[in-house]
């Protein structure tokens, strides 16, 4: 790319920044909807994404790519004292990797009730945010996330999976129990997944532009944490277990059964000006049906961040990050899976080493940015990248992401 049209297109960025910074009021707040405790909220994000050599959310390379738009409007308020109604419709655009546009991203009805004065019941239904890991529930605006991208190689935007992870349909069973400084929270989950969205058949049949329904077995997720002092300290573990028949359209291949656990541990200290995370996963799948033979097709990947954030002014603060994702946890180099499938080895992991810069410069404005230098091409969209599959391509690769975001 040259150094000129890198500059024409972050002039017209600012352009757009500038044009959005008088087109709202500097110090919105929740909307008051006249009805008891009655609040709407919204966000609006616009992001730019620059990479190397290949594409991330969109045609990233050259000029850079602007398909990555979050839009959202939620409502929230108690129909009962204990029963709260919660819901949210979001547009969201990430080039190949996201083609939903609008959507219902949750709404739900959440009753609870007190057990004495140090545990808490309760029962949340609808299509409601899987429990899972530390960053699920709160993924889906920049402002909740700690820069601009969540950890890839965990929660999986860029492989289409964002809808599929994020939400499901169903009900969560829930509890908490707190002793001074001390709380136990559980949750359990039995719903209907959303994973006839996007290109999660892909990923979980493990078949490049395989299409079809799922259909099967209820999705359970499980998760149960401990927390010191309100979330100064927290550890949690997660587990996904999924069993899905995939009824095949695509012509040539077979329908089959999926079988996927997912087990997460995951740990954060915060400090008044730190904050250490880190996150590590398995997945494992079971496969079978796909191939002539009938062959149950068996693999483990591994998935592990961690990250420090430093908030060195009240309105600023910087990350760095190690991200790594295996595909194969017995061919951590990829050189026996691209042996037998003919693929590049980089294309069976990823390692992405990540430095960002958050401002919150008004009190509903946000800018975010990040660097990524990644080695391994195994998180990347291969809609956005029609020549994924070649060998002529480089393991290593560079991105540049940055968000502004205004919220009220």
């Amino acid at each position: 790319m040259s150094i000129q049209s890198t500059a024409l297109r972050c002039r017209e960025i600012v352009i757009g920044v500038i044009t959005l910074l008088f087109g709202f009021p500097q110090y919105a707040s929740a909307l008051e909807l006249g009805v008891g405790d009655w609040q709407a909220h919204g966000f609006v994000s616009q992001g730019y994404t620059l990479t190397s050599d290949y594409n991330f959310f969109g045609n990233s390379r050259g000029d850079g790519s602007l398909d990555f738009t979050e839009i959202g409007v939620n409502f929230s308020g108690h129909i009962q004292p204990n029963l709260l109604l919660a819901a949210q419709g979001l547009y969201r655009n990430t080039g190949g990797s996201d083609r939903e546009d609008f959507r219902l991203d949750f709404a739900n009805l959440d009753y609870h009730i007190p057990l004495g004065e140090r545990a808490t019941l309760g029962i949340r239904a609808g299509r409601v945010k899987n429990p899972f890991g530390l960053y699920n529930e709160a993924r889906d605006v920049v402002w909740t996330r700690p820069v601009v991208l969540l950890p890839q190689s965990v929660y999986l935007d860029s492989l289409a999976l964002r809808q599929a992870m994020i939400a499901s349909d169903g009900g969560i069973l829930y509890g908490r129990y707190a002793a001074g400084d001390h709380a136990l929270t559980t949750e359990f989950l039995v719903s209907e997944p959303l994973d006839n969205t996007g290109g999660a058949a892909e990923f979980l049949a493990g078949i490049p532009n395989v299409r079809g329904e799922f259909e099967g077995r209820p999705l359970l997720v499980g998760r149960m944490g401990y927390e010191w002092q309100e979330g100064r300290f927290r550890l949690m573990f997660s587990a996904v277990n999924l069993d899905r028949d995939l009824k095949s359209t695509t012509p040539g291949v077979s329908s089959g059964n999926i079988q996927t656990f997912y087990p997460l541990a995951s740990a954060q200290l915060n400090l008044e000006s730190w904050s250490f995370t880190g996150e590590y996963g398995r997945i494992t799948s079971k496969r079978s049906g796909f191939t002539p033979n009938g062959a149950v097709l068996e693999n483990t990947s591994e998935n592990f961040y961690v990250q420090a954030q430093y908030r060195f002014k009240s309105d600023w603060s910087a990350l760095l990050r190690f991200d790594s994702f295996t595909a194969d946890v017995n061919d951590r180099s990829g050189r026996y899976n691209a042996a037998i499938t003919g693929l590049p080895k980089h294309n069976f992991y990823a390692r992405d080493l990540t430095a960002g810069l958050r401002w919150e410069f008004q009190r509903n404005w946000l800018m975010a940015a990040e660097y990524h230098s990644v080695w391994g091409t195994a998180l990347l969209s291969p809609v956005d990248n029609p020549g994924l599959m070649q060998k002529n391509g480089p393991e290593r690769w560079d991105m540049l992401t940055m968000m502004i975001s205004y919220r009220f």
